[in-house]
């Protein structure tokens, strides 16, 4: 079933949507016009809060229906709606499937969700639309959602009938720990709870105990590269590399464990902008003695 589903998308994505480069720290630039309300919208934004970080709803099939399409704009795959106090959902096609060839209605979206602060959460979903009754949909996969550079701005930039490629954008802590998928946030805000309590929770290994925040950046502003994973619909989630971004400029202390792990990845990005992530994580190993802390007081 996965690789039919992957099949159908695959055979309809055009030629030049299959490599895109995701930006770093944009925000969603459409000049969106009104949905008229004969038109066939796949999907209602509002509909897809449920892949915010705070919603905890993980089923398989939902309904979405009475909601206001007054609100709702786009502009050829661009769709997005604004309400409330400053909230706003857009998403967009990466690719789009042949619905008619297979009697089937399937998108892999990519979706933002604006909460009205400073957080930008992103995630991508593969839904398959009702055909009969075209209220109700099916999530066939989810990932899980970013905040901006932590994890955030995430795009799809291959696809192939078998899996699809996506980026998330990453700051130096995420990329010296690619393989770490902690909200390393909400660790921290439980952890204070928890010893303001005179407990603990066991921290999540790191490379070389560095932690994020206290010795590496990791600001949802600091974005620097990305993550690049594939999802195969037979064996799942996969890292397959980092990308760096051509400059990487965030100031620390000169002195400090930080700034020397920011120059490093500088130096990386001076060789080359994409890494496997076989030849990253024997660079990471480097790292350790340019950067330990022995070197540092030398």
């Amino acid at each position: 079933m996965g690789a039919f589903l992957l099949l159908v998308l695959f055979l309809s994505i055009p030629q030049s949507k299959k490599n895109i480069d995701p930006p770093l720290e944009t925000e969603t630039e459409i000049d969106p016009t009104p949905v008229p309300s004969g038109n066939d919208l796949f999907i209602h934004p509002q509909c897809l809060e449920f892949l915010g970080p705070w919603n905890k709803d993980n089923s398989e099939t939902f309904e979405c229906k009475d909601y206001d399409l007054s609100i709702v704009k786009q502009n050829d795959n661009n769709v997005s709606a604004s309400y409330g106090n400053r909230q706003s959902i857009h998403y967009s096609y990466p690719a789009q499937s042949d619905s008619v060839a297979t009697g089937r209605d399937f998108r892999l979206l990519e979706v933002e969700i604006r909460s009205g602060g400073s957080g930008a959460f992103s995630s991508i979903v593969f839904l398959e639309r009702g055909k009969v009754d075209k209220n109700k949909y099916t999530v066939w996969l989810r990932t899980p959602s970013g905040d901006r550079c932590n994890d955030g701005y995430k795009t799809v930039s291959d696809i192939s009938p078998d899996d699809f490629v996506f980026k998330a954008a990453a700051t130096p802590f995420r990329l010296i720990n690619p393989e770490d998928t902690t909200d390393w946030r909400n660790w921290r805000n439980a952890n204070a709870m928890m010893e303001y309590a005179g407990d603990k929770i066991e921290q999540p290994p790191v490379l070389n105990d560095w932690l994020p925040y206290d010795d590496v950046t990791n600001s949802a502003s600091a974005c620097v590269g990305w993550i690049v994973r594939k999802y195969d619909y037979e064996t799942g989630f996969e890292i397959v590399g980092v990308e760096l971004s051509e400059q990487i400029e965030i100031g620390a202390d000169e002195a400090s464990l930080d700034s020397c792990i920011n120059g490093w990845l500088t130096t990386q990005a001076n060789e080359e902008s994409y890494f496997k992530i076989d030849d990253w994580m024997s660079r990471l190993r480097q790292l350790t003695g340019i950067c330990g802390v022995a070197s540092l007081m030398n």
